[in-house]
């Protein structure tokens, strides 16, 4: 958001405000509270919260609140509403392929409480308006491929304004091992929706399937524009990024899928993300790519043949998980 980036941008350059902060998932409460001067959001609130320390009850005031399970087992009342669901799973369950997002929308002037097992996090935003608490469950939003070649991901979009909310709009994008998100780089900066843009600040939540080792899974996370905002961070599971603007890519590390939780809020009526022209060029390459993969078609490995490989090259485990999301990135298929 205009007025977000241009009060952090140096404060963050210089390293004076770190925009992101890990999660431990046992401490629960607001990770990101935009009246905190060190949090470099002006509106937008993000939580975590471990569901079996509860029940909780809280108050949204004049905002409205989203609540995402993550790995979870839940029950959301509030007023006369009981929301229940189970994404105990996890996000990674069905991915790549179908999503099972879901998410509790709880509007201004709500006192809700939450329990159940699980992580469980919030976003919040003020209002705009008024509409009815609502469940959005598993399987009922379309999980679509976005981009193509090494920056290509699947994206589902779970609450906007459109349909559930007054101002957040929210979703998760998956990125297979190594390739890109958020390409090519785009903004949404500036309240101009005539040429494409809106105002809106964000926070990602990052997530990634493989989280054992002493060195833990990792990505990067970067944060840029050109007026002298430089930065990039490194990422692991439970990592959380606040993004008051610019252009904020990131990339999977070859070791694990990745997936970030997203909720943006703006002063804007609608999001409008403007690509910079300087990179659009990259959806053309992609036509190519798309053009030439068309082309080539897909091979097949029977899952036995890919067992036996596997074992002669001592993969075992997640290893094996993450080896074969790897060669069908190749145009590789396991039947």
């Amino acid at each position: 958001m205009q007025v977000t980036l241009e009060k952090y941008r140096k404060a963050i350059q210089a390293d004076q405000i770190n925009p992101i902060v890990h999660w431990d998932g046992q401490t629960s409460g607001l990770l990101f509270d935009p009246t905190d001067p060190k949090v470099p959001l002006e509106i937008l609130a993000f939580g975590g919260y471990l569901l079996e320390k509860g029940p909780f009850t809280l108050e949204t005031r004049d905002r409205e609140v989203v609540l995402v399970p993550v790995t979870a087992k839940f029950e959301v009342k509030v007023g006369s509403s009981i929301f229940r669901g189970d994404r105990s799973p996890g996000p990674f369950a069905e991915l790549p392929g179908p999503s099972n997002a879901c998410a509790v929308y709880l509007p201004r002037d709500a006192k809700f409480t939450m329990n159940g097992t699980g992580e469980m996090i919030l976003f919040s935003a003020p209002a705009r308006g008024d509409k009815p608490p609502v469940y959005v469950p598993p399987h009922s939003r379309k999980n679509l491929r976005r981009g193509t070649g090494v920056w290509h991901r699947d994206v589902i979009t779970t609450f906007t304004p459109d349909d559930v909310t007054t101002n957040l709009v929210g979703g998760e994008t998956y990125s297979p091992p190594g390739l890109w998100s958020g390409t090519p780089l785009h903004v949404h900066d500036r309240d101009d929706l005539a040429k494409g843009q809106s105002d809106h600040e964000e926070v990602y939540y990052h997530l990634a399937r493989v989280t054992e080792g002493d060195w833990g899974p990792y990505g990067v996370q970067m944060l840029f524009d050109n007026q002298g905002l430089d930065k990039s961070y490194t990422i692991h599971n439970r990592s959380a990024v606040a993004i008051p603007g610019a252009a904020h890519p990131v990339v999977a590390g070859p070791a694990t899928d990745m997936l970030y939780i997203w909720a943006l809020a703006g002063t804007s009526e609608k999001l409008a993300m403007l690509d910079i022209p300087e990179f659009a060029y990259l959806k053309k390459v992609g036509e190519v790519i798309d053009e030439l993969e068309a082309n080539r078609g897909t091979q097949t490995l029977s899952a036995k043949e890919f067992d036996a490989l596997c074992r002669k090259h001592d993969l075992a485990g997640e290893q094996v998980t993450i080896c074969k999301l790897h060669i069908e990135e190749r145009g590789f298929r396991v039947s």
